[in-house]
């Protein structure tokens, strides 16, 4: 048994005619006719009553169009499946922050999304350097963005993102003529 033989019989039960069912499936009606007969032969059963014209499905008819159609969904969800495992990363990253560190977050969350955009991205924000370690080596959590203390990357692959430069601006008079920096 072929899936084609499945996509052929799925559509002679919804054309309920032979050309049409044919025609919809880019095959010629003997093609078609061809394998439809193919797979009663192989099931030892008749499928569809025939005259001169198609004149219904038999009862068995009835019950293999409503397998095809599962199997045939089935292989569609299957080639989705396999077209995103090839196409990338897919489920869920789950990302966490400290406050100081979530205002830098929609950059690296754009960028992983433009480049995994079958995969999902869960933020939990506001938490704790300590929270965010803990949740890291539970697997609660997948990935964190945060400033962390030398002593705090134990145990962690940190990869640094940018630098930051902190500056003090005041008015001229504020400064002492001491003041080097």
């Amino acid at each position: 048994m072929l899936f084609r033989q499945l996509e052929y019989f799925v559509a002679v039960a919804r054309e309920r005619h032979f050309a049409r069912a044919a025609e919809s499936c880019y095959v010629s009606q003997p093609a078609l006719s061809a394998a439809i007969a193919k797979l009663e032969r192989e099931l030892n059963v008749t499928l569809i009553n025939r005259g001169h014209n198609y004149q219904g499905l038999t009862p068995e008819g009835e019950r293999l169009v409503v397998w095809a159609k599962r199997i045939l969904a089935e292989q569609d969800a299957f080639k989705a499946e396999v077209a995103a495992v090839q196409s990338g990363i897919t489920g869920t990253l789950r990302l966490g922050t400290d406050p100081t560190a979530s205002t830098t977050l929609a950059m690296p969350v754009a960028a992983f999304c433009a480049a995994h955009p079958l995969a999902k991205v869960q933020v939990r924000s506001r938490l704790s350097t300590k929270e965010l370690h803990r949740q890291l080596r539970d697997f609660e959590l997948d990935v964190a963005i945060a400033h962390f203390d030398p002593g705090d990357q134990e145990g962690l692959q940190v990869v640094p993102l940018y630098q930051e430069r902190y500056m003090l601006l005041v008015s001229d008079d504020q400064l002492t003529a001491q003041a080097t920096t």
